[in-house]
Parts: C-alpha cells; sequence; structure tokens
C-alpha cells in the first residue's frame, strides 16, 4: 500500500508539473497579447490625438466662418433694408403718378370738348384755304387775272 501512497504523489506531482506547464503557457500568450494590446492601445492613443488636433482646428474655422455669416448676415440686413425703403418710395411715387394722371385726364375732359371745336374751325379753315388755292391755280391755267370771268 506503501507504493499507491507513492503512485498517488508521483501522480499527483505530474499532474502539478504539467498544471505548471499549461499555466505557463498560458501566461506567455496572455503576455503577447497584452503586448499587442498596448501597441494598439497606443497607436489609437496618437490616431485620438491627431483627429483631436484636427477637430480643433475645424471648430476654428467653422467658428471663424459662422462670424463671416453673420457679419454678411447683418450688412444683408441693412442692404434689404435700404431696398424697402426704395420700395416705399417707388410706392408713394407711383401714387402720385396715379393722382397727377387723374387730374391731368379730369382737365383734359373738361377741355376737350374747347379741343373739338378748335380743331372743327381748323378743318374748315384748311378745306377754305384748299378750295381758295384751286381756285387761283384754275384761275392761272385758264389766264384770267384777278379772279375775272
Amino acid at each position: 500500500m506503501e507504493w499507491l501512497l507513492y503512485a498517488s504523489a508521483a501522480l499527483i506531482a505530474v499532474a502539478f508539473l504539467l498544471l505548471s506547464v499549461y499555466i505557463a503557457r498560458t501566461l506567455i500568450v496572455l503576455q503577447e497579447t497584452l503586448r499587442r494590446l498596448a501597441a494598439a492601445v497606443s497607436h489609437a492613443d496618437e490616431q485620438v490625438q491627431t483627429v483631436a488636433k484636427e477637430v480643433t482646428q475645424l471648430l476654428h474655422t467653422a467658428n471663424s466662418i459662422a462670424g463671416d455669416v453673420q457679419n454678411k448676415a447683418e450688412k444683408l440686413n441693412h442692404a434689404v433694408e435700404a431696398v424697402n425703403e426704395i420700395g416705399g418710395t417707388v410706392r408713394s411715387l407711383n401714387r402720385a403718378l396715379r393722382q397727377t394722371a387723374a387730374a391731368l385726364s379730369a382737365r383734359a375732359g373738361q377741355g376737350q370738348e374747347k379741343w373739338a371745336k378748335a380743331l372743327r374751325w381748323a378743318n374748315v379753315l384748311l378745306d377754305i384755304w384748299e378750295k381758295w388755292r384751286e381756285r387761283e391755280s384754275l384761275r392761272e391755267k385758264e389766264g384770267l387775272p384777278n379772279g375775272e370771268k
């Protein structure tokens, strides 16, 4: 029975040796994995730093552009106000022109009858003058002096 005790102790020693070897191999693999993980984290940290710098520059540029846009918007507001004032002036001018045209039209309506009479008299005078010229030209053709027949 003693040999069973020695065999059990030997078996326990072999098992402990195998366990130690597997633990050592696992620790070696774990150590390599941790080394790779540390390198990856270091690389990621460098990339994060680079991206952070670029984002900071981008934010400064965006703030600059936003300020520029705000300044231009304020200037555009002044221009829109000026155009609005010009529009009001044009509306006032149109209103005044309409009133003036209406007044002139009313006056023209009042004086239209006088003009019509004046034009009729002018036509009558023109007709008389043309007839007189025709008569003069006929007398000259016939050779009658001073309208004698």
